[in-house]
C-alpha cells in the first residue's frame, strides 16, 4: 500500500473475509482509553472491540477478531492476513518498553493546537481517518508544544555535560511527565 495514492483501509480481514470497521480517529481514541479503564471486566472490553466491526462478528471469531483491530491500530497492511506463525515470531522479538513519549488524554489539548497550529484542523469539529490522523500527528512541526513535550521527554537527561543544562531538563521532564504509562500495542493484544 502506498499512502500517497491507495485509499486509506476501511476494511480488515478477518478469518480470510474483509470486515468493515470504524475508521474515525475520535473512535480509536475511545479504544484506547477502553483498553485502559481498569473498571471494564476483559468480556466487556470484548463486546466493545466487537462495535468497531461495522458487522455482526460470530463468536467463534472472537477470539481471532481483536488482531486485525490492532493490525489496524499500529497502522499495520490491512488487507492482508498474517500467519499466526508470523504473529508468534514478531510479538517474540519485542524490544524492551520504552517510556511513551505522548499520550493521547494527558497530551489531548497540545496535540489539539498543534493540529490547529500547523495545519488549520480544529480535531473537535471534524472527522477524519485514523492513519491521516496518526500521520498528521507525527508530522506535526518542532514548533509545536505537543513536539516540544516529546522532545524533551525523549531527551536522555544523563548525556548533557553541563549541570545547569541538564538540571533544567530534568526540571521539564518532571513538569511533563506522563501519571500513567500508555499500553503498548503488545499490551493491548495481551489484554484478548
Amino acid at each position: 500500500m502506498n499512502l500517497l495514492y491507495d485509499a486509506y483501509p476501511d476494511v480488515v480481514i478477518l478469518c480470510g473475509t474483509p470486515r468493515e470497521i470504524v475508521t474515525d480517529f475520535k473512535d480509536w481514541l475511545r479504544f484506547v482509553d477502553m483498553l485502559r479503564d481498569d473498571a471494564l471486566e476483559l468480556t466487556e472490553k470484548a463486546q466493545l472491540m466487537m462495535e468497531f466491526y461495522l458487522e455482526d462478528i460470530p463468536v467463534e471469531q472472537w477470539v481471532k477478531a481483536h488482531k486485525p483491530l490492532l493490525r489496524f491500530f499500529r497502522m499495520e497492511a490491512a488487507d492482508q492476513e498474517p500467519d499466526e506463525q508470523d504473529s508468534a515470531d514478531s510479538t517474540d522479538s519485542l524490544p524492551p518498553r520504552a517510556a511513551p513519549l505522548y499520550d493521547f488524554r494527558f497530551d489531548a489539548k497540545y496535540i489539539i493546537a498543534g493540529f490547529w497550529q500547523d495545519y488549520r484542523i480544529d480535531l473537535t469539529e471534524t472527522d477524519m481517518h485514523w492513519w491521516k490522523f496518526r500521520i498528521l500527528l507525527d508530522g506535526l512541526s518542532a514548533g509545536t508544544e505537543f513536539k516540544q513535550r516529546v522532545m524533551y521527554r525523549n531527551t536522555n537527561a544523563a548525556e548533557i555535560k553541563d549541570v545547569k543544562e541538564r538540571q533544567r531538563i530534568q526540571r521539564i521532564q518532571r513538569a511533563i511527565a506522563i501519571p500513567q504509562p500508555a499500553p503498548t500495542d503488545f499490551e493491548i493484544g495481551e489484554l484478548f
